[in-house]
């Protein structure tokens, strides 16, 4: 899958429910030619019915057959030795590239960014949780199953991938209840960042993967830029999180807008609480007014996806 880079400010541009393509840091558009258009939608019309077929049936075949165009990088470790990497999607952020495999998510950093490298590990490691985690909220969050030195002086780092879990940029617009079960997701990765005195910087549709059939989210992406909190002046960059997950919910609701509850649009233009705890009582008001409380939706349909 190719990737862009902002003419203005030189972000990583991501694609918009509407095809455009959409600079995260700036707000510039631009535009795929024919042929980078013809590709986009042959890829992800792919996922999509692979995602249709897991739904109506769960015998894997069309995992082989959406696998089977899988694209390869080559690469060599420090001491030698020779890595395949077979992915299904790729895109970049200001750290370095990241790679959709079947099961792993790998992040490659040159060698001008191996210190983003030891941050991200650094971040994840700085992570805690409740005594009684009973949500698993440790399932939200990455997981490292390895990192290697390369041979041109960068790092791989590889972290688990479960069936089903996809970047959230990849399903276009959704329906208001699927928006509003992944920000709960979103809500519950504050708490546990507010509870480990952290700010991550960097929630996007990129960032989050989710898996829409068991409404589950990590928090896969953008490590590098996570800080530390309660240090004089910390304000604005505590509740950048907060503010961050209602930009990623009102661009995943794209077109969808005007079916949304009146509450569920005012909870994201309005302005967060003051941390992560208070702001999910007041996300808790808005599923009660807005959806006639917690129950699950279902997972998703093909005909809950933008395609």
């Amino acid at each position: 899958m190719i990737s862009f880079k902002c003419k203005t400010c030189g972000g990583e541009m991501s694609v918009d429910s509407s095809g455009a393509l959409v600079c995260e840091y700036c707000g510039g558009n631009a535009y795929f030619d024919d042929r980078q258009l013809a590709g986009y939608k042959e890829f992800r019309q792919q996922m999509l019915n692979y995602l249709k077929g897991v739904h109506e049936s769960d015998d894997g075949r069309d995992e082989d057959r959406l696998w089977s165009n899988a694209e390869e990088k080559q690469l060599r470790t420090s001491d030698g030795e020779s890595v395949t990497i077979r992915y299904l999607y790729s895109y970049e952020d200001d750290a370095g590239s990241i790679y959709l495999t079947r099961k792993n998510a790998i992040f490659i950093y040159g060698s001008e960014n191996k210190s983003k490298a030891d941050k991200t590990l650094w971040s994840i490691k700085a992570l805690s949780f409740p005594p009684a985690d009973v949500k698993g909220l440790a399932d939200c969050f990455p997981k490292l199953s390895g990192r290697y030195d390369l041979e041109d002086g960068g790092v791989m780092l590889t972290f688990e991938r479960t069936d089903n879990l996809f970047p959230l940029s990849l399903f276009g617009s959704l329906d208001p209840k699927h928006v509003a079960w992944i920000i709960s997701r979103l809500e519950n990765i504050c708490c546990v960042l507010n509870y480990s005195e952290l700010v991550h910087g960097g929630i996007s549709a990129d960032s989050v993967w989710i898996n829409p059939f068991i409404h589950h989210a990590v928090l896969m992406g953008h490590w590098q830029s996570a800080m530390r909190t309660g240090i004089s002046g910390m304000k604005d960059q505590e509740l950048s999180d907060l503010k961050d997950l209602r930009k990623t919910a009102e661009r995943i609701l794209g077109n969808r807008k005007e079916e949304a509850p009146a509450a569920l649009m005012d909870f994201l233009h309005g302005q967060p609480s003051e941390d992560a705890f208070s702001d999910f009582e007041k996300w808790d008001n808005v599923i009660e007014k807005g959806f006639g409380g917690r129950h699950f939706a279902g997972g998703l349909s093909i005909n809950d996806l933008d395609v």
